[in-house]
């Protein structure tokens, strides 16, 4: 987060200071242009809400929106449910499909149980989502491999947001790094 001082807030220091802000939004958009869904980190291993062994890899040949988040979460991870609901409106209004994929920040809380469950209290069960679960070593991975910072903090489990978009060839398309796009149809419409 950057905090601008009042006394930057007019003439060059803020300008200065928004430069700099989109510069760093462009630096994370171009680490990850090579990010693909068949590179080694596509070929983990989790497992999903249904207790079923899965690979990011054998999600390709579908566009692919994924993201990472923890059940026990009540403020970033709500948010980005929301997204990913508003997402999923648009394309089923659009005749379109998409797999979305939530990894599990928490793999030590998040059992195929736990993520039933919180699919089940939050109206989550569509079945083109996929809750995923797995170690604590891949789980580092795969934030590293989405350019996802967490960190744990007491009970908590602090954490960025961002949704990155994948194609069908497993590439990537875009990223959201923001909780709340005004307008998330043009960002779907090339998925």
């Amino acid at each position: 987060m950057i905090v601008i001082s009042s006394a930057m807030k007019s003439g060059f220091g803020f300008l200065r200071i928004c430069a700099l802000a989109s510069l760093l939004m462009l630096a994370g958009h171009g680490a990850m242009a090579n990010v693909r869904l068949d590179s080694p980190a596509g070929q983990l291993k989790w497992t999903d809400s249904n207790g079923a062994e899965v690979k990011l890899a054998d999600f390709r040949g579908t566009p692919v929106i994924m993201t990472m988040a923890y059940t026990a979460c009540r403020r970033t991870c709500s948010s980005t449910m929301l997204v990913l609901k508003e997402m999923q409106a648009i394309l089923e209004r659009k005749g379109r499909r998409a797999r979305f994929v939530i990894i599990s920040y928490d793999p030590a809380r998040d059992s195929p149980r736990a993520w039933t469950d919180y699919r089940n209290a939050r109206g989550l069960n569509y079945s083109n989502w996929h809750f995923l679960t797995g170690t604590a070593q891949n789980t580092k991975r795969i934030a590293r491999f989405l350019d996802l910072d967490f960190w744990n903090y007491d009970e908590h489990v602090m954490h960025d947001f961002r949704i990155v978009l994948f194609d069908a060839d497993g590439r990537v398309k875009r990223e959201i790094v923001w909780d709340r796009p005004k307008d998330l149809e043009p960002l779907l419409a090339d998925l």
